[in-house]
């Protein structure tokens, strides 16, 4: 390769960093609402020794048999979507701050209602024979099991489905296979028997809902362009400087 294309390429790849960099405060915040309500909640349930309650299953779920298989897409939830929400982050700030905003609500809404109504699953009785069957079990038993009702990991697939329709600016291809990945993440919730049916569609409904309220009072649009004026104004900041440096 020549010294000339090594510059373009190593240009291009410093530039993907800083067309992202403005996600990245974004996305810790998100992590952190993430680690609040999730394991905050799980920490509560230990130190109170809280007990999570029942409540009614829907006659398809007995039917739902368990395949070992889906906890490969179970684990695929949040590596899937951190690389969609900086992917997105790259092509569509609009769309990513929509999807950040709507993220932390539903978490947040998640969080709540965890505390205040606790749900637990019991787990089948199961015999593991294979590697894929001993991760499921270690699955179980990595978490207490509760948090159920509704599932993040189906908040987060319902994320990168939105993301993958609005970021228009995002590769049909990369678009059309991490949508499929995320269908199997939420079918993934119920198969290794993490998740109930209603689960489903609780996460379902709060998502889309808040996401509605998100995109309708353009949250998105206004923080895109107080992010793009902050940079505006570093920008101006940064050239008075070195205009006062050479004239000095």
């Amino acid at each position: 390769m020549k010294r000339e294309e090594k510059v373009i390429v190593k240009k291009e790849k410093w530039h993907f960093f800083k067309e992202i960099k403005y996600a990245i405060l974004p996305f810790f915040i998100f992590v952190a609402i993430l680690l609040i309500t999730y394991f905050g909640n799980q920490l509560l349930y230990n130190l109170l020794d809280r007990h999570g309650t029942d409540y009614p299953k829907i006659p398809l779920d007995d039917q739902i048999p368990l395949v070992s298989w889906f906890v490969y897409f179970y684990y695929l939830t949040f590596p899937l979507g951190i690389v969609t929400f900086f992917y997105l982050a790259y092509k569509d700030k609009k769309s990513l701050y929509n999807i950040f905003v709507t993220l932390c609500i539903s978490f947040a809404i998640s969080g709540i209602i965890y505390f205040f109504w606790q749900t637990e699953f019991e787990k089948p009785d199961f015999t593991p024979v294979t590697f894929t069957d001993k991760l499921v079990v270690w699955t179980w038993g990595s978490v207490n099991p509760i948090n159920c009702f509704p599932s993040q990991h189906c908040f987060m697939a319902f994320a990168v489905i939105i993301a993958c329709f609005n970021g228009k600016k995002m590769n049909i291809f990369y678009r059309i296979f991490a949508s499929l990945c995320a269908i199997m993440i939420v079918l993934s919730t119920v198969f290794i028997r993490q998740h109930f049916v209603l689960d489903i569609f609780a996460s379902f409904d709060i998502m889309f809902a808040v996401y509605a309220v998100v995109h309708v009072c353009k949250c998105g649009e206004k923080m895109a362009a107080r992010q793009e004026k902050r940079e505006k104004d570093r920008q101006i900041k940064k050239l008075l400087k070195s205009t006062l440096k050479n004239n000095q």
